[in-house]
């Protein structure tokens, strides 16, 4: 098994591979990349930023799939070119906010989002509400510090920890929050590392999209090749775009075909 994980920004997860070694299969192996060759910036929290990052992400997707990946996990809460990328390639594509709803959907009735700040977690209600998994949302709750602060050499890793504990605390406490998701994948790794026992340190469980991305992607290829099943139907929204078109468009971008 081998997985691409693909972090679409200028940057990479910290506590990434520590918490991936952790939780990833024996026979697994996966490379931890960024899109830094195109995308300077070290976070994409806002709407003109994310949609910067979205072309260097399905270029590299496009090329995992040459080079033999079983499947591309996305790290980052944006779920940068999820969609994009599942009309383009025939290999399974996950992401981290749409696997951690997933998950938390069979966990509880309510499920609230600690995310960076306001603005960012509006996109991504919106974000869930186009996936069809925004009908357990509790609340959201910003820690406010900015995603390009959340790295140990911007903000201590325990001043991140503590701020996400005292802002699930509430999600629990005051908004009803069952299960509760990082809302970036930086906050979740140092939740992941640092929390052993989350139903006593923060009255209900994290689930962390990092992780459960990356097991998705595990999981769906193990599918993929052990069944006829694809790894997204072509009947549909998910259709490949048509392959003459395709191509001129590539050929016109000066991109591989």
């Amino acid at each position: 098994m081998r997985i691409l994980v693909l972090n679409p920004y200028g940057g990479t997860e910290f506590r990434g591979r520590e918490n991936l070694d952790r939780i990833k299969r024996p026979d697994t192996q996966y490379d931890m990349e960024n899109i830094a060759h195109a995308y300077p910036l070290m976070n994409n929290q806002w709407l003109y930023f994310r949609y910067m990052c979205a072309d260097a992400t399905l270029d590299r997707v496009i090329r995992a799939e040459k080079e033999g990946y079983d499947a591309v996990f996305i790290s980052c809460n944006l779920d940068i070119g999820l969609y994009e990328a599942r009309s383009l390639v025939n290999i399974p594509v996950t992401a981290t906010l749409e696997s951690a709803a997933l998950v938390a959907y069979t966990m509880g009735t309510k499920f609230s989002l600690l995310s960076v700040d306001d603005q960012n977690a509006k996109i991504q209600k919106m974000m869930l509400e186009q996936y069809g998994l925004a009908g357990k949302w509790a609340s959201h709750r910003p820690v406010w510090i900015d995603a390009n602060d959340l790295y140990p050499d911007k903000t201590s890793e325990d001043r991140v920890y503590e701020k996400a504990v005292e802002v699930a605390r509430k999600c629990v406490a005051e908004d009803g929050a069952e299960v509760l998701i990082p809302g970036c994948t930086l906050i979740g790794s140092v939740l992941t590392h640092r929390v052993k026992d989350p139903m006593k340190e923060l009255g209900a469980p994290v689930v962390d999209g990092m992780v459960t991305g990356f097991k998705m992607a595990e999981m769906m290829a193990d599918i993929c090749k052990l069944t006829s099943t694809p790894p997204a139907s072509r009947v549909g929204f998910f259709q490949f775009p048509p392959k003459k078109d395709f191509e001129t468009l590539r050929k016109f971008l000066k991109k591989p075909v």
